[in-house]
């Protein structure tokens, strides 16, 4: 592949990488919240960041805008979920379930990109698309059979 074929990678999913292997390598590992009854052994811990995440991209050199849209993508392809919710002096506490993947983040990307609209709108759409295609049908027919025939 060539370099002009091949496809860059966002800068968002790389920030998104960024940010949670540093919560991997700021994290401890500990057992899954119990709520009563359950028993767990060592294959069971699960690694947890606690934190100011805020602070955490200031130390990585990211941009607050970029602060929602990653946590938006590192939750929307399931690689951490919150614990306990942060703010002011409070950390907060993520569970890392997996790293993402360029191919997750792309999908949550192309979900984002989707046509937004409600749905009245997109049937109108639909409907006037369709109407379209009939009629350039119809004038390709009239193409067809003009030619078929041959000059008057």
């Amino acid at each position: 592949m060539s370099d002009t074929e091949e496809e860059v990678t966002p800068r968002l999913y790389d920030h998104a990488l960024r940010v949670y292997k540093e919560m991997e390598k700021l994290g401890h590992k500990e057992f899954p919240p119990n709520d009563g009854g359950q028993t767990f052994d060592d294959s069971d811990m699960i690694t947890v960041y606690e934190g100011h995440l805020t602070r955490l991209f200031a130390e990585l050199q990211i941009a607050n805008p970029y602060y929602t849209k990653i946590m938006e993508a590192l939750k929307g392809q399931n690689c951490i979920t919150q614990l306990r919710r942060g703010g002011g002096s409070a950390l907060s506490k993520w569970c890392l379930l997996t790293p993402p993947s360029e191919e997750g983040f792309k999908a949550i990307m192309d979900r984002r990109r989707a046509p937004r609209g409600n749905k009245a709108d997109i049937d109108q759409r639909l409907a006037d698309l369709t109407r379209w295609v009939g009629l350039l049908d119809d004038k390709v027919q009239e193409l067809i059979d003009a030619r078929q025939q041959g000059p008057a």
